[in-house]
């Protein structure tokens, strides 16, 4: 898992909390994609992908740059994100 993080996700809008693996060489609107659809799986639909859902950095309250590659963000392994 050399080019997988371990990333914290919390979902304010439906009280869950997931963890996450995440490709390091991918940009952070392929991952907020990616994590969009696992909620929606894991919550049976009832958390909907409206298109204007953000991540933030949980730690700093930052919007995080979809266009930004996640090896040269600041989310390492352990970070916590929400997503809004």
């Amino acid at each position: 898992m050399k080019d997988k993080i371990l990333v914290f996700v919390t979902i304010p809008a439906i009280e869950l909390e997931i963890n996450v693996y995440i490709p390091t060489a991918k940009k952070i609107g392929s991952i907020k994609n990616l994590i969009i659809e696992i909620v929606e799986e894991v919550s049976n639909g009832i958390f909907k992908n409206d298109n204007c859902k953000k991540l933030y950095d949980k730690k700093t309250g930052e919007v995080l740059n979809d266009r930004e590659f996640v090896r040269y963000s600041n989310i390492k392994n352990g970070s916590k994100l929400i997503l809004l």
